[in-house]
């Protein structure tokens, strides 16, 4: 393309530029006045009361992170062995974590003088942590002893146990002591 072709494009341009821009019309000053009086003038059926309009379908939009942080909050209160499960603790009782670490472990439970030495009732679950087992439980005031139980065959002390007793049958139970302001010893 030469010079002359060039430019006669570029006054085309210009020309049909400043043609569009004379047409484009500034609003009427009244304008938003009037729209916002017709939209009053809507009969009710043309408008939704709030009730209506709380009870219509919404569309929502969730972002995955969120949903997925919702619905580990939904498993983490229903999964079992959770206090959330065992009840909420009553006067005279603490809620009391207890932790294993158990990373070859397929199921660990929790078993002592506060469930009659049930190896169901009280079931650990896994933490996000590899390896670690808890459980929050409400305890009685007073002294407990008490067991894991791993994959429902091995009944283990716990490791982190600052008092442990003879059971009677040649094996070590754990104990926790607790006071009405919480843990004293486990």
């Amino acid at each position: 393309m030469n010079d002359k072709s060039s430019e006669l494009s570029e006054d085309r341009f210009e020309l049909a530029l400043a043609a569009y821009a004379a047409g484009i019309r500034q609003p009427a000053s009244g304008l938003d006045n009037a729209v916002m009086a017709r939209v009053r003038s809507l009969s009710p059926r043309g408008r939704r009361g709030f009730l209506q309009w709380l009870l219509a379908p919404q569309r929502v939009n969730v972002r995955p992170i969120v949903l997925a942080f919702a619905a580990s909050v939904a498993l983490l209160l229903m999964w079992p062995g959770r206090a959330a499960d065992t009840g909420l603790a009553s006067a005279g009782t603490v809620l009391v974590r207890f932790e294993l670490v158990a990373p070859e472990a397929s199921t660990v439970s929790l078993a002592g003088s506060f469930n009659s030495w049930s190896q169901d009732a009280i079931r650990l679950v896994p933490s996000a942590a590899p390896g670690l087992w808890t459980a929050t439980v409400p305890l009685k005031v007073g002294s407990h002893e008490y067991l894991f139980v791993v994959d429902g065959q091995r009944w283990i002390a716990d490791p982190t146990a600052h008092a442990q007793v003879a059971d009677g049958f040649g094996q070590t139970n754990s104990i926790i002591v607790i006071s009405p302001r919480g843990v004293v010893k486990s």
